[in-house]
């Protein structure tokens, strides 16, 4: 199929974007890679020199970027899988994401882990309320200053639950709101500017 031949620079370019899609799947990577190297080929064919392909080219890191947006934008479903992918790419290719994304992440499982925390916490304190075990004399539910026991821990605890999980939740859904709003404000940048 060819019969020209890649020059250095388009394969040190090809080099950058596969170092840039090592989060992606192997198989969904190499095909990209495989896209790529064809179109290559056929500018070549046409008679584009290596440095015409690379100057309407978007730099390695942007091109990347909007394959793995395109990938993890394919489904409806946003899984936790999907946004490990999306925080370790981007923690990789932009300091600013290293700050955003990932800190809205740790804010969203640190609120429901405190709100699993805080109802464990109401259902032993309404325990230690009514029932002496030994192992709960130790552990005290401790709400502003007071401890609390029975109905009052019990409240408390679910109340606390509440509150937790509703910012748990509100942080997961700003996560994915903002990596949303990324995906389709750069797809829209890259569609604009896209000249291959």
């Amino acid at each position: 199929m060819q019969d020209v031949k890649i020059s250095n620079d388009l394969e040190k370019y090809l080099t950058h974007v596969d170092r840039y899609l090592r989060y992606l799947p192997i198989s969904e990577k190499t095909d990209i890679l495989s896209e790529l190297k064809s179109s290559f080929y056929e500018r070549l064919k046409s008679g584009q020199s290596s440095e015409e392909i690379i100057a309407k080219m978007p730099s390695a890191k942007v091109l990347a970027e909007n394959y793995i947006d395109d990938s993890l934008s394919k489904t409806r479903k946003f899984t936790f899988k999907k946004l490990c992918k999306y925080i370790l790419f981007y923690s990789y290719s932009s300091l600013i994401w290293l700050a955003v994304i990932p800190t809205l992440f740790t804010l969203a499982a640190g609120f429901l882990l405190s709100g699993i925390v805080s109802f464990a916490a109401g259902i032993m304190g309404f325990i230690k309320g009514f029932i002496n075990i030994s192992f709960l004399d130790n552990i005290k539910f401790i709400f502003i200053y007071y401890e609390l026991k029975g109905i009052s821990a019990l409240i408390a605890g679910i109340l606390l639950a509440v509150v937790f999980t509703v910012l748990g939740i509100l942080s997961w859904r700003g996560t994915v709101a903002i990596i949303r709003y990324l995906q389709n404000k750069k797809l829209s940048i890259y569609n604009k500017s896209k000249v291959y």
